[in-house]
């Protein structure tokens, strides 16, 4: 755990109150936290971001629901005020080395909303986290023997530039999630870790920058014959179609399609505020089966939250994501 963060955020945490609190740390094996104030000890389960997204809060507020023994204190450098509000609605703690804080264990109730803003330098030049290192990333994710291929057919592979291929690479070699195996071999590692940066990524860089589109569709979905080679169900379709075990009330179409194709093949009619959003694809159409990639639909569920949705979402990961680590 990182100790010295910890440390960083509740020292900004005493100069902000005019309360005389006095805070010492110490994190412990079963990732809690003690915090003693005024000689009254609060344990929290403690989780640390260093600037959680929507995704992280959904599971974050999920998780506080099955913990009953300790109340959970997310700590970050940065939480967004929507972000904020819904920490505090669903009375799940939190610390931001901008000042802002919302602390209630016992007798203990610390709540700041701090409006100055405090200019952080982001971590820039790793090229792994840009869209293209994003799209590549995926593709290692996926198709872990891919990581071994020369550089020229991770570039076929991805649709990628060549001369990106090396910067991702490095990128992923900074980071420590990749490693030199021996002279003509690479290795991933961390994997799990990789993964949630490459959903904050997709939420974040990757989705927003995708051509999107709506439409209504005039026939249940599960009537639709997709052509899955250019066409396949994500989000909470293709979670139904993987799992059986969620009623989509949204639905997501991954496709490069035109509108005509659309309209003519799966009785789409073009509607602003639609039912079916139509995304682009962006991954090798040879990973495409009965949905789009298993990884994608975990990540959809996880931007999207809900209890439902995030419930899905492990299931998921356990049984499709996880064997591969």
């Amino acid at each position: 755990m990182e100790t010295e963060f910890l440390h960083k955020a509740f020292k900004t945490l005493k100069e902000e109150t005019a309360l005389d609190l006095r805070v010492e740390t110490h994190t412990n094996e079963d990732g809690t936290i003690d915090i003693v104030t005024n000689d009254q000890l609060y344990t929290f389960f403690i989780d640390i971001k260093k600037e959680p997204r929507q995704h992280h809060i959904n599971t974050l507020i999920n998780e506080a629901r099955n913990r009953r023994k300790f109340p959970c204190l997310l700590v970050a450098h940065t939480i967004f005020p929507k972000l904020q509000e819904q920490l505090k609605e669903h009375q799940v703690n939190y610390l931001d080395l901008q000042g802002n804080a919302f602390l209630k264990n016992n007798n203990l109730f610390i709540y700041i909303q701090n409006q100055k803003k405090k200019e952080f330098k982001e971590e820039t030049g790793n090229r792994a986290f840009t869209k293209t290192g994003l799209k590549v990333l995926f593709h290692l994710l996926i198709n872990p023997n891919l990581i071994n291929e020369n550089q020229r057919t991770i570039k076929e592979e991805t649709d990628v530039a060549l001369g990106n291929i090396p910067k991702v690479l490095n990128g992923l070699k900074e980071t420590g999630h990749l490693l030199d195996k021996n002279k003509n071999e690479f290795l991933l590692i961390n994997k799990k870790e990789l993964i949630d940066r490459w959903v904050e990524g997709y939420e974040t860089r990757l989705k927003p920058g995708l051509k999107k589109r709506t439409f209504e569709a005039t026939v249940p979905w599960q009537e639709i014959q997709l052509n899955e080679k250019i066409a396949v169900w994500g989000g909470e379709p293709g979670a139904d179609l993987l799992t059986h075990y969620l009623r989509p009330e949204k639905y997501l179409l991954y496709t490069n399609e035109d509108q005509a194709n659309l309209i003519r093949n799966y009785k789409l009619k073009p509607k602003t505020g639609g039912n079916v959003e139509v995304c682009e694809m962006f991954w090798n159409t040879v990973y495409n089966q009965a949905t789009a990639p298993p990884l994608l639909i975990y990540a959809d569920l996880m931007i999207e939250g809900g209890k439902r949705n995030i419930e899905t979402a492990k299931k998921i990961y356990h049984e499709y994501i996880e064997p591969q680590l």
